[in-house]
């Protein structure tokens, strides 16, 4: 079961740098552990999306690539320009965009982990960029996480 979730996830991974629609419904905030099988609530707060998804232990984009890059636990490969860091449990993934990408400079932190309850996925955010170009890359990448909801409800 887990190398089948570590393979949805790299899947996931791998689409967030495929070329696809920018205008991806708004989804949910993912500031908090989200159960797959939970019905999403949408953010009682009006904060811009990427600000509700700020809980990257990083001060800046270039200071967490950088610290990454320095780390001997992480594997990191480009693909299409964006730069994927995969932690050694296989469940933690950083995706930077490249520089031509309207988000530019951001990282998207994706944790997938078991508690007690179930399967969950925490997605954390920094972007620097513009509030629309940043809100506009965090509705993406929950577009890009629904597929691995989706799964894990239909084989939990």
């Amino acid at each position: 079961m887990r190398m089948l979730l570590i393979a949805v996830l790299m899947l996931s991974v791998l689409s967030a740098c495929m070329p696809g629609p920018t205008d991806a419904p708004a989804s949910l905030s993912t500031d908090k552990p989200i159960p797959f099988t939970a019905t999403p609530e949408f953010p009682s707060t009006t904060a811009p999306l990427h600000e509700q998804l700020r809980d990257i232990q990083y001060s800046s984009v270039a200071e967490a690539l950088a610290d990454l890059k320095t780390r001997d636990d992480v594997s990191i490969g480009v693909l299409q320009g964006w730069i994927i860091v995969r932690e050694a449990d296989g469940l933690t993934n950083w995706s930077f965009p490249p520089a031509d990408h309207p988000a530019y400079p951001a990282v998207a932190k994706r944790i997938l982990y078991r508690d007690q309850e179930g399967w969950h996925l925490k997605m954390d955010v920094l972007c620097e960029a513009e509030p629309v170009a940043c809100d506009e890359f965090v509705r993406y990448f929950e577009a890009i996480n629904a597929p691995m909801y989706q799964y894990i409800e239909l084989h939990q």
